[in-house]
């Protein structure tokens, strides 16, 4: 029992020294509070938010098109909507409008008839038959369009954003005949409208997101307490994490993942039957910690929609050791060293492209080796042709295999409460290269260094390091503690 209340009272006092919030009592919400904060968020994004991105992309009408039965990928911002949910610029404001359920919007100044709601529905031809609903039902619409007369009209449909293609082929083809030719050559993609909505955090998203961050430390600390070296498993060990949020309300069902712990390196185990991965050196589910294993924790919490990405990195002590090797404190130092030689190029304005080259140029001014990866096990594939070895695994061996230095790869994504939308600094994500970094950019400071290490010859040890953090106007602002340490494990 001693034993335990040391380990426990070690790891604790370990990340609460390197994270001062983490002992916060931060409280979660219950269904009535919850929902009222969630309220908050909507309230300020559709006032504070929307104006300007209606503006900025020049759209002068916004339909918003849901169907009962198909997931909208907007759900969180606007609640659950079936119909035309529909916003208008004015000039002196952005009127809304519902045809159909305005799900959580609120002072809607227009609502279509009962009759149309009913023959938008997902029964709609149901009720047209019932109630002989014909085509005339939805001429309110037309004329509601027609009186406005938008130059533009935005609609949910994107090769690119998957956040903004939530309208079937079906509802396109249903609002270009309710509408006719002469507004449905008007459409044009919601993609860029959708993705200013969302990266324009509200003040309170952002502090719904350092909650998060907060109540997600809390949880790595109990978990690593909790690791017994030689008993506990992979498994075990998240799998009492997602109930520990599960309990607070703070994610939802699901199964076990192996992605919650990427034992880098051990001392002492064999090595596992699947190939090795920038990622991972292990990590199935019946593995047991062993002392001398270096590994990444990463199961996370859901907060008001706002998640986690944070990897707290843990070292299990041998008999004797009082600290990290020094190969893998060597190597963990040049990954932490990253973090300030990047900060200083990503800045407001930037697009995602600017901020990369610039990351770039300086990390080899500073000696680190690009090594670009294909993100090749993104599906758990990514083999060479003989199936022996991974893509990017074969990327570092070879950037690396004559030179003491240590390999980078980035991938600075957005994230939030829609982790992919809005500017990437990644090579493997290109399509956002375009995009501008704004105020209050939230995104996972998410990045890979990797370096030969003496104990295993040709493989060189991978660290991922990632934290949530925000880019305002100011820079790169800490919006959690920093990844700075390794936490011991006795």
């Amino acid at each position: 029992m001693t034993t335990r209340v040391t380990r426990v009272l070690l790891v604790l006092g370990f990340i609460m020294c390197a994270a001062p919030l983490a002992d916060a009592q931060v409280d979660t919400h219950s269904s009535i509070t919850g929902g009222e904060a969630l309220r908050e968020i909507r309230r300020n994004k559709l006032d504070l938010i929307l104006p300007g991105a209606m503006r900025d992309n020049q759209v002068n009408m916004w339909i918003h098109v849901t169907r009962q039965g198909d997931p909208d990928p907007l759900a969180l911002q606007f609640g659950s909507t079936y119909g035309y949910l529909v916003f208008t610029d004015l000039g002196n404001r952005i009127e809304r409008a519902a045809f159909g359920s305005g799900g959580a919007v609120e002072n809607i100044e227009v609502r279509g008839s009962d009759a149309f709601a009913r023959a938008i529905s997902s029964y709609g031809d149901g009720y047209r038959r019932a109630f002989g609903f014909g085509d005339e039902v939805y001429d309110e619409f037309k004329q509601f369009v027609a009186k406005r007369d938008p130059k533009t009209i935005a609609v949910n449909v994107s090769d690119s954003l998957a956040e903004a293609d939530g309208m079937s082929h079906s509802s396109y083809l249903k609002l270009a005949k309710i509408l006719g030719p002469q507004y449905a050559s008007r459409f044009v993609s919601s993609e860029k409208l959708v993705s200013d909505f969302i990266v324009r955090r509200t003040l309170n998203e952002v502090t719904a997101q350092a909650n998060s961050l907060d109540l997600g430390r809390r949880l790595h600390a109990e978990a690593l307490a909790r690791i017994v070296p030689g008993k506990t498993t992979i498994r075990e060990i998240t799998t009492w994490a997602r109930e520990w949020a599960y309990q607070r309300h703070l994610t939802g069902y699901g199964t076990w993942s192996p992605g919650g712990v990427r034992v880098y390196y051990s001392a002492v185990s064999k090595p596992p039957s699947y190939p090795m991965t920038p990622r991972y050196w292990a990590w199935h589910g019946d593995y047991v910690f062993q002392r001398g294993d270096f590994f990444a924790f990463n199961v996370g919490v859901d907060y008001l929609g706002f998640g986690t990405d944070t990897k707290t990195h843990a070292y299990i002590l041998r008999e004797g050791e009082t600290t990290v090797p020094d190969s893998i404190q060597k190597t963990f130092d040049l990954a932490i060293a990253g973090q300030q030689i990047m900060r200083e190029h990503m800045k407001v304005g930037m697009t995602a492209k600017q901020s990369l080259d610039a990351m770039l140029a300086a990390l080899e001014k500073a000696g680190y080796v690009h090594t670009p990866f294909e993100n090749a096990d993104i599906q758990g594939t990514g083999l060479t042709p003989d199936g022996k070895s991974n893509r990017d695994y074969v990327i570092i061996q070879k950037a690396l295999a004559n030179t003491d230095k240590p390999g980078i790869e980035i991938d600075n994504h957005a994230f939030g409460s829609y982790d992919t939308v809005g500017p990437s600094m990644t090579t493997f994500r290109a399509d956002r290269h375009e995009l501008i970094i704004q105020e209050n950019h939230i995104f996972a400071f998410e990045y890979m260094v990797h370096r030969n290490i003496p104990e295993r010859p040709g493989f060189p040890l991978a660290i991922n390091i990632s934290n949530v953090q925000i880019i305002s106007s100011r820079g790169l602002e800490w919006l959690q503690p920093r990844n700075e340490k390794i936490v011991l494990i006795p």
